[in-house]
């Protein structure tokens, strides 16, 4: 199946994204490193749907800076 890039964030498992998430001092860290893990784009908005749906879940998940 082929994934569009604001899909591609979930291919990776939510325990790998929360580390990467809690580990980075950006979102713009979090989307590269996730970019790598994913094998491509990972827009931004992506990035943040993922953080919600999984704060919502339960995950904890540090507060990035705004800019």
């Amino acid at each position: 199946m082929v994934r569009t890039i604001g899909e591609r964030v979930w291919d990776v498992p939510a325990e790998r994204f929360v580390d990467v998430w809690n580990t980075s001092d950006s979102l713009d860290a979090v989307a590269a490193r996730l970019r790598e893990l994913a094998g491509g784009a990972v827009p931004r908005w992506s990035v943040m749907a993922r953080a919600a749906a999984l704060r919502k879940d339960g995950h904890e998940l540090k507060p990035l800076p705004s800019r």
